[in-house]
């Protein structure tokens, strides 16, 4: 019996080597990319989970009250990790991590910036498991200067030898020894480190603070990193219940001082990839775009099914003999549904095969480019290799089992006479219906990239408050350079392509500093964690901000370099200030006693600038001038000679002695990398929907293929009478057009409503959506389906009318 039915799945495929070619094509492209998808996705939801004894991990989170305004952070206060240990037996260890922005390092003739070099405590290797190739856990970070690489990084510096005990020197002077080798960090890491330097360095050079020291002020500094190992059988909820007896202990008093509060947040480990919305967050996982690849894979799969039920149903007529000798000869209907979903699933086999293949070949560039180490290792996706099996068994018995219900249903005695046709109603109205979800998935996804691509066009090119164009800015971290860096920013000015330059603490996308001051309220001083940026005279000038109340700092006025503020529109509007702002008062830099300080006066107001991404609300700052030049050098240049601007801003940097190689960024390209994860997406998006189209496409090829074979007599019938091949392409595509148009009329509602959830809740700023959207979809959709479906309709009207006359 077996053996008949494989000698008649053999008989179709040979007998219809286009339908099945379109079929298992179809399969395999929606196969194909949906393991992509679900690799990608298990990678995504990994994060984090190499770590042994990650379900006992947890981050500490703050959540920071300053008169009933919340901030909350993904760092915590210094202290704060060391002292929840102490206080708690629950907590089996602590540790912190703090990144110390990008460093030149040095080793003999070798030196690079390293902006993934972090300090941590020597907890560290407690809490996270980490392979040691050279060195001790134990004894690694204990010494102050001590340093741990990665492989990769230890590789860079020291080739094949032994690293261990070698000295590489800092770009201040700092001299740090190696104690350790570690494997490298996967890419599903929440947080990426090249090397960790000990954290006891801190105390002896960078700042003099003490990272464990329990004064009450510095429970309210938040800056680092901060993770948590609980003891076996213990809960996180056992920390929070209690929180209050440590909050009273410790933050209570100089918070009830301030009008501060400190709430506890904690999130587990394998959670923080897709955290949002706190402060000082590294880059994150988004779980929207879980849910939309999960749903481009289902449409994929779906278009590809539904390519096979069609074929399947619009050729019934060609197996109806075949059918009704079976029945004949005593086969029973259930017997005839089970070849049918055999020849489907035999054929999704098949497919699954060659996507693998298809996955094997382009996953080293999806790796290249989405940042991931996806691999078909079978031990390392043994769960992906069994939800691909069942996944390809589902998707062929999907496929088969409509085919198979309905060519199973053919009566015996009909099919004899040869009375059955695949034309019928109830087989056209089926395609008709599945060639519209076809279409409605095409159409969806075809609005869903021209909005995201619109979307990110919008994010680059919205006027942010300031001029971006021509900023190039420098770090000028050796202290030595930069207390020259006025006579610098004279010769940098003696070239005519350098229009101005101004040095600061913070330029748009870089400004993070957040202190807690004083402004003025109704007569009285209340406390504001405020943004803020130290800068020169100059700095308004060179970014193109806009005055819209009062005046710019002014050299000539004697108080403004330590007296004047300038703040922006909205901490006008939050301060309650918007009336009459001028003279207003910001005391800055106060002591725990509100003594010291420098009480500022507002002498501006500039227009609101975007100095975050547009996922980000406006936020007030203020901007004063510095007591000592900021680390970033900003100038402004012509777009004409450019690199030869820039090789005379080097030649000027080597001249003036810096410690640093000569390094720079243009703030447009800084600022765009903030979308980079929507790029990527973006670019993902527009492949899944190319693929879409195609399978789409596919489908719809061969179903007009097949109505050309059906209408052969009529188009040549017609052709005697008079018609022209333009007339008989109307007459024959006219249906498809309306199938198409139907579709169109679904996809507009859901798309408008699902779009306009994803972008406002992606993006505090962005564009609406525009009718053209959807009708460039549309016509796309319109114009490729007319041109499949002319294809062989027109090479059918072409033909000898008497030949087609002819045609059985």
């Amino acid at each position: 019996m077996f053996k008949n039915y494989f000698r008649s799945l053999y008989r179709n495929i040979i007998n219809n080597k286009f339908y099945t070619a379109i079929n298992i094509i179809g399969l395999a492209i929606g196969i194909a990319t949906a393991l992509l998808i679900l690799l990608y996705i298990q990678d995504e939801l990994s994060y984090d989970k190499h770590y042994e004894k990650h379900k006992r991990i947890y981050r500490i989170e703050s959540d920071i009250t300053i008169n009933n305004k919340h901030q909350q952070y993904a760092i915590a206060p210094f202290p704060l990790g060391p002292a929840l240990k102490n206080e708690f037996p629950e907590i089996e260890e602590s540790v912190r991590i703090d990144q110390i922005g990008n460093i030149l390092f040095r080793y003999e003739e070798k030196e690079y910036y390293e902006d993934s070099f972090f300090l941590a405590d020597s907890t560290v290797f407690n809490v996270f498991s980490h392979k040691f190739l050279l060195g001790s856990p134990k004894k690694s970070l204990t010494e102050p200067y001590s340093i741990v690489l990665t492989e990769s990084i230890a590789l860079k510096y020291f080739d094949e030898k032994n690293p261990l005990n070698k000295i590489i020197t800092s770009g201040a002077g700092i001299n740090y020894k190696i104690t350790g080798v570690i494997e490298d960090l996967p890419t599903n890491a929440h947080l990426k480190y090249d090397a960790l330097i000990s954290s006891t360095t801190i105390e002896n050079e960078l700042g003099g603070l003490d990272f464990s020291e329990m004064k009450p002020s510095r429970f309210w500094r938040i800056g680092a990193f901060t993770y948590i190992l609980l003891k076996e059988n213990t809960s996180i909820e056992a920390i929070h219940d209690k929180f209050h007896v440590f909050y009273e202990k410790y933050m209570k008093d100089l918070g009830d001082q301030y009008n501060l509060n400190f709430n506890l947040m904690t999130t587990p480990l394998a959670d923080t990839h897709f955290r949002q919305g706190l402060g000082g967050e590294r880059p994150s996982g988004n779980m929207a775009y879980i849910l939309i690849f999960s749903a481009v894979a289902v449409f994929i799969l779906l278009l590809a099914v539904i390519n096979y039920m069609n074929m399947a149903t619009a050729r019934s007529a060609g197996r109806a003999k075949e059918i009704g000798v079976r029945k004949v000869m005593g086969a029973h209907r259930n017997l005839l549904m089970q070849q049918f979903i055999g020849d489907s699933v035999i054929l999704s086999v098949v497919a699954m095969f060659i996507a693998l293949l298809v996955v094997a070949l382009v996953i080293p560039e999806f790796n290249n480019f989405a940042g991931k180490s996806l691999s078909l290792s079978l031990r390392e996706n043994t769960i992906i290799f069994i939800e691909l099996i069942v996944m390809t068994v589902l998707v062929g018995i999907v496929s088969g089992s409509y085919p198979a219900f309905y060519l199973s249903s053919f009566q015996p005695v009909r099919v004899l006479k040869g009375s059955v046709s695949s034309t019928g109603k109830k087989a056209g109205m089926l395609r008709k219906v599945l060639v519209v979800i076809q279409f409605f998935i095409a159409i969806f996804m075809i609005i869903g990239a021209i909005v995201i691509s619109s979307q990110i066009q919008y994010l680059k090119n919205k006027y942010l408050g300031f001029n971006k164009e021509g900023l190039v800015f420098m770090e000028v971290q050796d202290t030595t350079f930069r207390s020259k860096v006025d006579a610098f920013k004279n010769e940098l000015l003696s070239n005519l392509y350098i229009q101005s330059v101004t040095n600061s603490t913070g330029i748009p996308g870089r400004i993070n500093w957040i202190e807690t001051m004083r402004i003025e309220q109704e007569g009285k001083m209340e406390e504001q964690a405020i943004l803020s940026a130290a800068i020169d005279y100059d700095y308004v000038d060179v970014m193109g901000l806009e005055i819209i109340k009062g005046r710019n700092f002014d050299k000539t006025m004697g108080t403004d370099a330590l007296e004047s503020v300038i703040i922006n529109e909205t901490a006008a509007a939050e301060f309650n200030w918007e009336n009459n702002p001028i003279g207003k008062k910001i005391h800055y830099g106060f002591e725990q006693d509100k003594s010291g300080g420098r009480m500022l006066k507002v002498i501006g107001v500039v227009q609101d600038f975007h100095f975050k991404s547009l996922h980000n609300q406006i936020e007030p700052v203020i901007l004063f001038i510095g007591e000592r030049p900021g680390y970033l050098l900003t100038c402004r240049i012509g777009e004409a000679n450019s690199q030869e601007t820039l090789a005379f801003i080097e030649e000027k940097w080597n001249e003036f002695n810096a410690k640093r190689p000569f390094n720079y960024k243009f703030l447009d390209n800084s600022m765009d990398e903030m979308y980079g994860a929507e790029e990527s997406i973006c670019t993902l998006i527009k492949i899944a929907t190319l693929l879409t189209i195609f399978i789409a496409l596919l489908g719809l090829l061969g179903l007009s293929s097949f109505t050309a074979e059906q209408k052969m007599k009529e188009v040549g019938l017609r052709k005697i009478l008079g018609a022209s091949t333009g007339n008989i392409l109307y007459i024959l595509s006219k249906e498809f057009a309306l199938l198409i148009f139907i579709a169109f009329i679904l996809a507009i509602p859901l798309s408008w409503w699902r779009l306009n959830i994803w972008l406002e809740n992606s993006f505090i700023y962005h564009q609406e959506l525009k009718w053209s959207y959807f009708l460039l979809a549309g016509l796309l959709a319109f114009i490729f389906g007319m041109a499949t479906i002319s294809f062989y309709i027109v090479r059918a009207a072409s033909r000898n009318p008497i030949d087609a006359i002819k045609y059985e």
